[in-house]
């Protein structure tokens, strides 16, 4: 049975389909930038990187150090995740992750499409949690409750509304 690629994973392979590096210097990626969000410690980059490495993911060059490269196979799952519409259950940061790797993607109608569902599955999510606001089990729960389900609806329409901007800035360059 193939192994599941995490979220972490799957930022891995993007960040060495988009330039060889070594582990040190990916670590780095998360320790410098708004990638951060992922750990950089050595006990969860290492073992991913392991993983991918004996799924045929990437291969490792040494030149010195040990320079990781995507290989055919890890390029081919790559942009099949990339290009995979959103799903109902995806995370929000799965798919912002996904939406920054497609800057490069040569065809950018796919940026578009990817855009038009995100908008589609935030607006869904927010009717339903909108929905469960107006109901008596919503009304039952403790105000703090109700106020903490109100934020969650905020940034659903905030992220739909984001996406909608997204989508009018970027048309105008397919």
């Amino acid at each position: 049975m193939p192994a599941i690629l995490t979220t972490l994973g799957f930022a891995l392979l993007g960040l060495i389909r988009a330039e060889p590096r070594t582990g040190y210097a990916l670590r780095m990626v998360f320790e410098t930038t708004p990638m951060g969000s992922y750990s950089s410690s050595p006990g969860s980059i290492y073992p991913a990187l392991k993983s991918l490495e004996k799924q045929g993911l990437i291969a490792a060059q040494a030149i010195g150090k040990r320079v990781l490269h995507i290989t055919p196979e890890g390029r081919r799952k790559f942009d099949d995740w990339l290009t995979a519409p959103m799903g109902p259950e995806e995370s929000v940061e799965t798919a912002l992750l996904r939406f920054a790797f497609l800057h490069d993607h040569p065809d950018r109608q796919v940026t578009l499409e990817f855009l038009t569902t995100f908008i589609t599955v935030m607006a869904g999510r927010a009717s339903g949690l909108r929905n469960w606001l107006a109901g008596d089990e919503a009304q039952a729960m403790p105000l703090q409750a109700r106020l903490a389900v109100m934020h969650g609806l905020r940034s659903l329409e905030a992220s739909a509304q984001w996406a909608s901007e997204a989508y009018e800035a970027l048309k105008g360059e397919v």
